[in-house]
């Protein structure tokens, strides 16, 4: 037999083979069976570990908010948990959204078909700016990543059409926007628009949107968040426009003046006058137009509903629309997700599980000191640094002890469209957030992208701390009824996972309280980046379900990866774990199944690598693995030592 020696695994890890050996294919041999017997539920574009828990959790929820609705549970004194379930029955009430049609969006629909040109527009901004109906650029308040005791304003470009900017280079782009054009010739129809004026706004709005897309960064770039920081004087900033008046807008917005202005991407700001032009007034109102109609469609009948699915279908690949009773569910929890995490949390989530996910993550972190204390590339100087910030790391496991009052501001009200409602809450919202410019940030708050029901676990680098929501602490990633080792494959290398994040080369750039800092030796940093890139190199290019991989869109979530598991398994030795199941629920929590279009999108985007690849290059690098399952210079699973990638 030859030998491999290959990136990856034998073979296209994509590529069901229930007969390769594990020493071959970790991630085969082991989910093959499972593979073979899975089946995507036709409204979703995978299944997996996390999807699986998903479902069951949403199953959970989508019952109690039927028993709440119907009076048959009584609603838990929970602060806000009364409007969840009002709005989940207007979301529900397909009766009225039907009836209703496209009248609920008329109004707004009226300001943006009124603007006559571009000074129109520009006497418009600040009402069509707190209309939340859709605007050529974005303005919002975040934590001053070079201050993070405090809140700063920030100016960053919209969304595209595509799913990344960086989508509009690649060769699909062109059938992804005729889909695209068509779905929203058909919304604007739906809405009372004629056939011709529905294709002109359509053709517009993708002119537009291809001219957004030259000056805005890729996922690729926004990856690099400390590239993001870019601050301009509070004069500088507004210099840059000379066709709008961003005076009035920053003055009628904000609660006080911003003490600067953190620009996300600087050739999009440089670019501005070009973009908000009079000579473009004509496609920059058809992009109001469509970018509109496409975000809100999904809020009125279920005709609109429909007309809206095709894109993400040719983008994701489910075959079928979700439910009424899971898109009202999705709805609500887009609103107000902490206050359903709250509930899920405080309902299903014990104090056991909490008190022995810290112990584990206890285990987790020592480890890590361990081995930063071990650590033979690091100075002494840049060693102290590391181990400050890990031991400042801070833990948010469960639920939240309380919300943001955010959501005391939030209201439902039952004589109102499901539309004017969302309207209403993102209005709010955005009031919510300029009202915290030059704010005191409040560590305690978990956010939003985290809330208590998500299958999910994060880091945050501002706050250096890292959160594990109840939702994920549980199987496939946790049981009490697991071995140690088991759970240490699953939720222990996800907890390990998080930690690294701290020292992966995004996080690597903040401190120990979250602030933008180079804490590095010159020399220290230098080999940092030597290993950061022998990671790129190794996941760069490798082939997955026929399609090439990008190493460096996906290093970041690599070294997490490696020091997860790496993390988890020397955890396991010093516990006399077994390694075996360490590896082998490594590979079970990754499995999964999706359609090819969400596999062409993720790859193009998304700054994780195929979760076959995750499964099977993170072990590869670990010179335990070899040992474990005897794996031979002949196997698949091998990979030359000096090809291995040691961090952390």
């Amino acid at each position: 037999m030859k030998s491999f020696k290959i990136r990856g695994g034998l073979g296209d890890s994509a590529v069901v083979n229930p007969d390769v050996k594990l020493q071959d294919n970790l991630y085969l041999a082991t989910n093959s069976k499972w593979l073979e017997k899975a089946e995507i539920p036709a409204d979703r574009s995978m299944i997996g570990g996390f999807t699986e828990l998903d479902i069951k959790i949403k199953k959970q929820l989508l019952q109690d908010f039927d028993d709440f609705a119907s009076n048959d549970k009584a609603l838990p004194k929970i602060a806000n948990l009364d409007k969840a379930v009002q709005l989940y029955q207007l979301a529900l009430d397909f009766k009225q959204r039907d009836a209703d049609g496209a009248k609920p969006i008329q109004t707004d629909l009226q300001k943006l078909t009124s603007l006559k040109n571009f000074s129109d527009f520009d006497k418009h901004t600040v009402d069509l700016v707190k209309s939340v109906l859709a605007f050529p650029f974005k303005l919002s308040v975040d934590v001053d990543m070079k201050n993070t005791t405090k809140n700063a304003f920030y100016f960053s470009s919209p969304e595209s059409f595509l799913p990344d900017a960086g989508n509009y280079k690649d060769s699909s782009a062109d059938q992804l926007l005729a889909i695209f054009e068509k779905q929203s010739v058909h919304l604007l129809k739906l809405a009372g628009f004629n056939e011709n004026d529905s294709k002109k706004y359509a053709a517009n709005a993708i002119k537009f949107d291809k001219l957004l897309a030259q000056y805005k960064k890729s996922q690729e770039e926004l990856n690099d968040i400390a590239a993001c920081y870019n601050p301009y004087s509070l004069s500088d900033f507004k210099a840059a426009f000379t066709n709008l008046n961003i005076d009035q807008l920053l003055n009628e917005l904000l609660p006080n003046s911003p003490e600067k202005v953190i620009v996300l991407e600087p050739k999009f700001l440089e670019r501005i006058n070009e973009l908000l032009s009079p000579d473009n007034f004509d496609e920059l109102k058809s992009w109001l137009l469509v970018s509109f109609i496409n975000r809100y469609a999904s809020y009125l009948s279920q005709e609109f509903r429909e007309a809206a699915f095709a894109y993400d279908h040719a983008v994701y690949g489910a075959k079928e629309l979700q439910s009424q009773a899971k898109q009202a569910y999705g709805i609500v929890n887009d609103v107000l997700g902490e206050v359903i995490g709250l509930y899920y949390g405080q309902t299903y989530f014990g104090p056991k599980a909490k008190a022995d996910v810290e112990q584990m993550i206890k285990k987790i972190l020592a480890t890590y000191k361990a081995r930063l204390q071990t650590n033979t590339w690091l100075t002494s100087s840049t060693q102290k640094q590391a181990l400050k910030k890990l031991n400042a790391i801070t833990l948010k496991i469960g639920y939240p002890d309380k919300l943001s009052d955010l959501y005391d501001q939030i209201q439902v009200l039952a004589d109102k469209s499901l539309y004017e409602n969302i309207i209403a809450a993102n209005q709010t919202k955005l009031v919510h957030n300029f009202s915290q410019l030059n704010e005191p940030v409040d560590r305690t708050l978990w956010g939003a992208d985290l809330p208590a029901n998500e299958i999910n676990a994060g880091y945050n680098p501002t706050n250096n701390d890292i959160t594990f929501p109840a939702g994920i602490l549980q199987k496939p990633f946790y049981s009490l009824d697991n071995t140690l080792s088991e759970n240490l494959g699953g939720i222990g290398a996800v907890i390990g996972h998080e930690i690294t994040h701290a020292f992966d080369p995004n996080g690597s750039k903040f401190d120990e309280v979250g602030n933008i800092r180079n804490w590095w030796s010159e020399e220290d940093y230098a080999k940092f980046n030597e290993l950061a890139q022998a990671e790129i190199t190794l996941f760069d290019g490798i082939v997955c379900g026929g399609i090439k991989t990008n190493g460096n869109l996906t290093v970041g979530e690599n070294v997490a990866d490696l020091g997860g598991l790496t993390a988890a398994v020397e955890t396991a030795k010093k516990e006399n774990g077994n390694l075996q199941e360490v590896f082998q629920t490594w590979a079970k929590i990754w499995r999964g199944k999706m359609t090819p279009q969400i596999r062409k999108t993720l790859i193009a985007y998304d700054p994780h690598a195929p979760r076959e690849l995750r499964v099977n290059v993170a072990a590869q690098s670990i010179d335990d693995f070899y040992t474990t399952f005897d794996i031979k210079p002949d196997d698949g699973m091998w990979l030359d030592p000096e090809k291995r990638v040691h961090i952390w």
